[in-house]
Protein backbone atom coordinates (compact mmCIF):
# COMPACT_ATOMS: atom_id res chain seq x y z
CA UNK A 1 0.00 0.00 0.00
CA UNK A 2 2.84 2.22 0.87
CA UNK A 3 4.58 2.09 -2.68
CA UNK A 4 1.20 2.66 -4.41
CA UNK A 5 0.98 5.88 -2.05
CA UNK A 6 4.05 6.52 -3.02
CA UNK A 7 3.27 5.88 -7.12
CA UNK A 8 0.44 7.95 -7.16
CA UNK A 9 1.92 10.69 -5.12
CA UNK A 10 4.79 10.76 -7.64
CA UNK A 11 2.43 11.04 -10.81
CA UNK A 12 0.61 13.46 -8.87
CA UNK A 13 3.42 16.15 -9.03
CA UNK A 14 5.24 14.90 -12.11
CA UNK A 15 1.42 16.06 -13.90
CA UNK A 16 1.43 19.01 -11.87
CA UNK A 17 4.94 19.97 -12.63
CA UNK A 18 4.36 19.28 -16.39
CA UNK A 19 1.19 21.66 -16.47
CA UNK A 20 2.76 24.66 -14.54
CA UNK A 21 3.05 26.54 -17.33
CA UNK A 22 -0.32 25.36 -19.11
CA UNK A 23 -1.41 28.31 -21.25
CA UNK A 24 1.37 30.45 -20.06
CA UNK A 25 4.48 29.51 -22.49
CA UNK A 26 7.99 30.73 -21.68
CA UNK A 27 9.00 33.13 -23.85
CA UNK A 28 11.89 32.47 -25.94
CA UNK A 29 11.61 35.71 -28.07
CA UNK A 30 9.57 33.68 -30.31
CA UNK A 31 5.93 33.76 -29.03
CA UNK A 32 3.67 35.56 -31.36
CA UNK A 33 0.35 34.59 -29.15
CA UNK A 34 0.74 37.26 -27.04
CA UNK A 35 -0.23 40.41 -28.02
CA UNK A 36 2.02 43.33 -28.16
CA UNK A 37 1.06 46.48 -27.42
CA UNK A 38 2.39 49.48 -29.83
CA UNK A 39 3.25 52.86 -27.63
CA UNK A 40 0.00 54.03 -27.90
CA UNK A 41 -2.15 51.01 -26.69
CA UNK A 42 -3.30 49.27 -29.70
CA UNK A 43 -3.26 46.05 -29.56
CA UNK A 44 -1.70 44.49 -32.91
CA UNK A 45 1.16 42.36 -32.23
CA UNK A 46 3.72 44.48 -34.78
CA UNK A 47 5.17 46.79 -31.72
CA UNK A 48 5.30 49.88 -34.19
CA UNK A 49 5.37 53.30 -32.91
CA UNK A 50 2.25 55.51 -33.38
CA UNK A 51 1.14 58.13 -35.74
CA UNK A 52 1.97 61.25 -34.27
CA UNK A 53 -0.01 64.47 -34.35
CA UNK A 54 1.90 67.39 -34.02
CA UNK A 55 4.76 66.03 -36.39
CA UNK A 56 2.68 63.97 -39.25
CA UNK A 57 -1.27 64.97 -38.64
CA UNK A 58 -0.93 68.69 -38.23
CA UNK A 59 1.65 69.22 -41.08
CA UNK A 60 -0.72 67.78 -43.73
CA UNK A 61 -3.75 69.66 -42.59
CA UNK A 62 -1.19 72.72 -42.53
CA UNK A 63 -0.34 72.07 -45.77
CA UNK A 64 -3.74 71.55 -47.61
CA UNK A 65 -6.41 72.17 -45.21
CA UNK A 66 -6.00 75.37 -43.00
CA UNK A 67 -6.07 78.02 -45.50
CA UNK A 68 -10.25 77.16 -45.69
CA UNK A 69 -10.29 75.54 -42.39
CA UNK A 70 -8.32 77.69 -39.87
CA UNK A 71 -10.64 80.02 -38.61
CA UNK A 72 -13.28 79.67 -41.16
CA UNK A 73 -14.99 77.42 -43.31
CA UNK A 74 -17.28 75.70 -40.23
CA UNK A 75 -13.93 73.32 -39.43
CA UNK A 76 -10.92 74.75 -37.53
CA UNK A 77 -8.35 72.19 -38.27
CA UNK A 78 -5.82 74.58 -36.57
CA UNK A 79 -4.93 72.76 -33.47
CA UNK A 80 -5.50 69.66 -31.97
CA UNK A 81 -8.48 71.11 -29.65
CA UNK A 82 -10.61 72.33 -32.20
CA UNK A 83 -10.04 69.66 -35.03
CA UNK A 84 -12.03 67.22 -32.54
CA UNK A 85 -14.51 69.55 -31.36
CA UNK A 86 -15.76 68.99 -34.88
CA UNK A 87 -17.56 71.79 -36.87
CA UNK A 88 -20.84 73.02 -38.49
CA UNK A 89 -21.41 69.14 -39.35
CA UNK A 90 -21.05 67.84 -36.00
CA UNK A 91 -18.00 65.79 -34.97
CA UNK A 92 -15.23 64.96 -37.55
CA UNK A 93 -12.91 62.22 -35.93
CA UNK A 94 -14.32 59.51 -34.27
CA UNK A 95 -11.66 58.08 -32.14
CA UNK A 96 -10.09 54.32 -33.12
CA UNK A 97 -13.03 54.52 -36.12
CA UNK A 98 -11.11 56.24 -38.36
CA UNK A 99 -12.93 54.50 -41.86
CA UNK A 100 -16.17 55.68 -40.33
CA UNK A 101 -14.53 59.18 -38.81
CA UNK A 102 -16.22 61.83 -41.63
CA UNK A 103 -13.24 63.61 -42.06
CA UNK A 104 -11.84 60.33 -44.04
CA UNK A 105 -15.04 60.28 -45.69
CA UNK A 106 -14.74 63.78 -46.80
CA UNK A 107 -11.21 63.32 -48.00
CA UNK A 108 -11.63 60.02 -49.98
CA UNK A 109 -14.81 61.92 -51.84
CA UNK A 110 -17.14 59.30 -50.48
CA UNK A 111 -20.19 59.02 -52.35
CA UNK A 112 -22.57 59.00 -48.71
CA UNK A 113 -21.15 62.05 -48.12
CA UNK A 114 -22.77 65.46 -49.37
CA UNK A 115 -20.95 68.12 -50.81
CA UNK A 116 -17.37 67.68 -52.78
CA UNK A 117 -14.16 66.05 -52.06
CA UNK A 118 -11.89 67.74 -49.98
CA UNK A 119 -9.71 69.72 -50.72
CA UNK A 120 -12.63 71.88 -52.14
CA UNK A 121 -10.07 73.52 -54.44
CA UNK A 122 -8.64 70.23 -55.18
CA UNK A 123 -4.54 69.21 -55.05
CA UNK A 124 -6.03 66.03 -52.75
CA UNK A 125 -4.53 64.50 -50.26
CA UNK A 126 -1.94 61.04 -51.83
CA UNK A 127 -4.02 58.26 -50.65
CA UNK A 128 -1.08 56.88 -48.65
CA UNK A 129 -1.78 61.19 -46.32
CA UNK A 130 -5.27 59.84 -45.87
CA UNK A 131 -4.21 56.52 -45.09
CA UNK A 132 -2.16 57.69 -42.09
CA UNK A 133 -4.44 60.13 -40.89
CA UNK A 134 -6.61 56.94 -40.70
CA UNK A 135 -4.26 55.21 -38.82
CA UNK A 136 -3.87 58.20 -36.48
CA UNK A 137 -7.37 57.80 -35.51
CA UNK A 138 -7.87 54.27 -35.19
CA UNK A 139 -4.76 54.42 -32.71
CA UNK A 140 -6.98 56.80 -30.49
CA UNK A 141 -6.84 60.11 -32.32
CA UNK A 142 -4.03 60.82 -29.63
CA UNK A 143 -2.69 64.26 -29.22
CA UNK A 144 1.01 63.42 -29.30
Amino acid sequence: MKFLSSLILSFTLIGLWSCSDSGNPVDSGNNTSDPVLDDCGVTDGDNSSCVNYSTEIKPLFDSKCTGCHGASGGLNLGSYSTLMSGGSSGVVVISENGSGSYLIKKLRGAETISGVRMPKSGGYLDESDIQLIETWIDEGALNN
